[in-house]
């Protein structure tokens, strides 16, 4: 594969421009959230790219740690900025990041115990983003459907309430479904593994000419993980905000 430079990006940049062109055509009104999406991307893999060259020269555990907490702490406010309720923000905000960060330092603790992260910047802050990252979206969407279904039964969640039944009681089965519809993407990602798509970390570690059946175990493995966080993340979201999607 031929060495890439940011020169290239405008180009690349051409095909998220086919889209906005067709969300114009078709007033989809999509324009600004492919555009500020496909920008800010941009302008946060090129930060950390340079960032991450500056780590490999300091070699400071203690550098990489504040790298990891604050990876944390903007992945909870994108997780919770769509949902800004008058005066909950903050607490959104906290509960958000324990859903993230719990389940994520529990299996990352694990994998390092394991061998399977080694303690250098490089191993420490991909697997951290790639974990955080698949575990954003369980967030959103757990909280989302939440509030919708709660939203739509709303009277039946409040005359169980005001029966004596427990909030959380009353909310059960939006909670439980809430989390089964939290966790499809994940179980289509792993149903299509192998006959549909070739997941990114085994791609990378194949054109780098590591070992094909090599690649795909490792890739198993992260698969496992990420299903296993995306889960305890989508339950502890709900266990948290539940009683918040009613405001």
């Amino acid at each position: 594969m031929n060495s890439l430079e940011p020169s290239h990006l405008p180009q690349a940049f051409i095909l998220v421009l086919f889209a906005v062109a067709l969300s114009y055509f078709y007033n989809l009104r999509a324009e600004k959230d492919l555009l500020e999406s496909s920008i800010r991307t941009t302008v946060q893999l090129l930060l950390v790219g340079y960032i991450l060259q500056f780590v490999l020269k300091v070699q400071s555990f203690a550098f990489l740690m504040l790298i990891l907490f604050l990876m944390s702490i903007f992945g909870s406010i994108t997780a919770v900025e769509r949902f800004r309720l008058q005066g909950s923000f903050g607490k959104l905000f906290l509960k958000s990041y324990i859903a993230l960060v719990v389940p994520s330092s529990f299996v990352f603790v694990l994998l390092y115990l394991m061998g399977y992260v080694r303690k250098d910047p490089v191993s420490m802050i991909t697997l951290w983003g790639l974990v955080l990252g698949n575990s954003l979206s369980n967030v959103s969407l757990t909280f989302e459907r939440m509030r919708s279904e709660a939203f739509n039964r709303i009277r039946e969640i409040e005359a169980k309430v005001a029966l004596g039944t427990p909030l959380k009681k009353a909310m059960e089965e939006v909670i439980q479904n809430a989390i089964r519809v939290s966790m499809m993407p994940k179980y289509n990602m792993l149903r299509s593994a192998g006959l549909v798509h070739i997941p990114g970390v085994a791609v990378g570690m194949i054109v780098a000419g590591a070992d094909p059946i090599g690649a795909m175990v490792f890739q198993v493995v992260v698969m496992f993980v990420l299903l296993t966080v995306s889960f305890f993340t989508s339950f502890l979201t709900a266990l948290l905000t539940y009683s918040s999607v009613l405001r």
